[in-house]
Formats: structure tokens, sequence, C-alpha cells
């Protein structure tokens, strides 16, 4: 008869196990067959097909047959079960709403898009985040369409376990309380908020300009501005996720900069930021309202590179431009001055990035 001690003993063996043959098939994508996810987890052969066949029964992972490479019976391939969720990450502000949809591991099954509209009430927030999200998992390519986590970015300041805390941009939104209703409306799923520039600066180090163990600024310009802090690969948070708020002081007057840009862009700002008959003037006058802000991060943090991200076709380049030179008169070293490839879908793309870590937690809890 087993003893408790070794019947325990037995359970969390066979549970690491399977944790092993789940990671190298989250990472490697798949298919991979018995015999390479053995070399991988340094495993038996005998014990991984154990495993193999538990994890099947759990619908957890999926089994095809290869293509033969010569003579001989096909060999059979597994690989992860990613389609048996979906991960959504959204992007929300007072102007509109974009959201783009993926599988458990993050690969897109559903494009990004974005809704301009007031959602500076949260009565509205919470009507176009639950629209958005049922709409997303229509069109998601995978099957079942179950929501399994949410990410929600947001002009705000989010405390370390994804609630939100504090925001002047929408104020409302707090008082309104979406996480609650978000968890009432999708009960099943993982629901998470972060800050926006935050968001964008993770899908930067993911996907983007900055790299990963690079200490970097992302100063992103659209219907404000603002900014987050990278370390050593790692976007700061601080003690209560305010780090990289810089435009929060009075005196960094970056809302007045961007008044004074926006006053001056009579025919809109993307005619005067196109390389061909834009205001240089303009843009220069731009850069140094808000150089003094950026150079403060500057100093703090000493990057390797500011990046400088736009939905305004043309601005971020010109952007950067500008503010190199602002820069060197407030900065010890001036810093690499890149600009994003993302774009406006920076925060949505973090976003679901972040929901495919949840989602992988949660998936890596379950029993089988």
């Amino acid at each position: 008869m087993t003893s408790p001690a070794l019947g325990t003993d037995l359970a969390a063996m066979r549970r690491l196990n399977g944790q092993a043959v789940l990671t190298t098939l989250w990472d490697e994508g798949g298919p991979l067959t018995a015999s390479r996810l053995a070399a991988s987890t340094e495993l038996s052969r005998t014990t991984v097909e154990a495993v193999l066949a538990e994890l099947l029964d759990a619908d957890l992972i999926r089994s095809e047959q290869l293509r033969p490479r010569g003579a001989g019976r096909p060999a059979r391939g597994y690989r992860l079960a990613a389609d048996r969720g979906v991960s959504v990450g959204i992007d929300i502000g007072p102007h509109g709403i974009a959201g783009i949809a993926g599988d458990l591991r993050g690969t897109v099954t559903a494009p990004h898009r974005r809704i301009e509209q007031d959602l500076s009430g949260g009565a509205d927030a919470v009507t176009a985040i639950t629209e958005i999200v049922e709409a997303l998992l229509e069109e998601s390519t995978a099957s079942p369409r179950e929501l399994a986590a949410l990410t929600v970015g947001i002009p705000g300041i989010v405390d370390a376990d994804g609630h939100p805390v504090k925001t002047t941009v929408v104020p409302d939104w707090l008082a309104v309380d979406i996480d609650a209703h978000l968890r009432r409306m999708f009960p099943g799923a993982t629901i998470a908020f972060d800050n926006d520039t935050k968001l964008a600066a993770f899908a930067e180090i993911e996907n983007g300009a900055i790299g990963a163990d690079e200490t970097a600024v992302l100063l992103r310009i659209g219907n404000r501005i603002s900014a987050a802090s990278v370390v050593e690969g790692r976007v700061a948070r601080g003690a209560h996720g305010a780090a990289g708020e810089i435009g929060a002081l009075q005196r960094v007057a970056w809302p007045q900069a961007q008044q004074r840009l926006s006053a001056r862009a009579e025919d809109g700002l993307e005619l005067l930021f196109r390389r061909h008959g834009g205001s240089d003037e303009a843009i220069a006058e731009f850069a140094a309202g808000i150089a003094d802000g950026l150079g403060a991060l500057v100093l703090a943090i000493d990057p390797h590179a500011v990046v400088v991200s736009s939905s305004i076709p043309e601005a971020s380049d010109r952007l950067a431009d500008a503010l190199r030179s602002e820069l060197a008169g407030r900065a010890l070293f001036v810093p690499e001055l890149r600009t994003s490839s993302l774009g406006a879908a920076a925060p949505c793309l973090g976003a679901l990035a972040v929901s495919s870590v949840s989602a992988r937690k949660r998936l890596f809890s379950q029993e089988y």
C-alpha cells in the first residue's frame, strides 16, 4: 500500500513532469514528437508518453500526424491546444477604444480594430469594452470562442494587483468601478488593468524598438503626451504604479505644449507633420516645450534610447529629429532617438501579451 507521503511525492512529480512538457510545447509552438520532447525535457520517453496521454485526455494538447521524412511510418507530433481559449487586449481612453484578440499564446486571431467615440463616462466605457470584446470573440478564429484573459489599458495609474487607483483623464471610470462590472460580465476570465503607456512599453520590449536588456524612455504623442520608463528590459512601475508619470508635474507643462501645437495646426496635425509642406517652426516649438520633462526622465534613468511613438503619420520621425537637438543641452549623455513601428496598436499589443501571460498561468495551474 502506498504511504500518504509517497503518494504526495508521486503526485508532485507527475505534475512537474506535466508542466515540463507543457512549457516546452508553449515555448516551441510545436508540433514536437515524443522523442524531441524527451530530449528537451530530459525525461524518459516512457514518462513523456504517459504525460502526453494525460494532456490529450485533458484537452490541453493536440496530436497530429507529421509529414514523413523518408521510409517508415510517419511520426506523431504534439502541440499546445492554444486555440482552446481567447486572450484579448484592450486600449481605451476618453476619445475611443481599440482591441485585438489572440489565442492563449498571444498569436493574433482577430485583427486590431479601433472605434472613435466619446467614452468619458464610466457607464459608456463599460458598454464599449463589453461590445468590443464580444465582437473580437466573434471574429476570432480560435475555437471555442471563450474568453480566457482580458487586459485593459487605461490612461491612469494601476496598482500591482491590476486595479485602477487614480486617473485625472477619466475620473468617472473609478466611480463606476469598471473592474467589478467586467468581472460580472466575464466571470470565467482572468481580468486585469494596466496603464496604457506602460503596456505600449511592454509591446516595444516584446516586438518593437526596445532591446531585451535595454534601458529606455517611451514617449507617446497622441490625444495626450505620456511616457514610460524601461530599466534593463523591464517596465518600471514604482511603489504605486506611477513611475514615469512626469506629466503630473505642472511645471513640466506638457498639456500646454500640446494645446499650443493644436492651435497652430489649423488644417490638422497630419498636415502639420508632413515632411513636405509641414511646419518646422511649430514642431521645433513643440519639441522645446516638452524637452524639459523628457530631459528629467533621461537624467533619472540614463537610457540607451528614447523611443518616440505616435499614431500621426510622420510625427514620430519629425519629433525624434527635433528632440535630438533639444536633449543635447539637457542630458549628460544624449540617448539614441528611435521611432516606434507599432504606432497606435502598441497598447493593445502589450495588453494582448499580458493576457497571454495570464492565460499561461491559468493553463499551468489546471488539474489533469
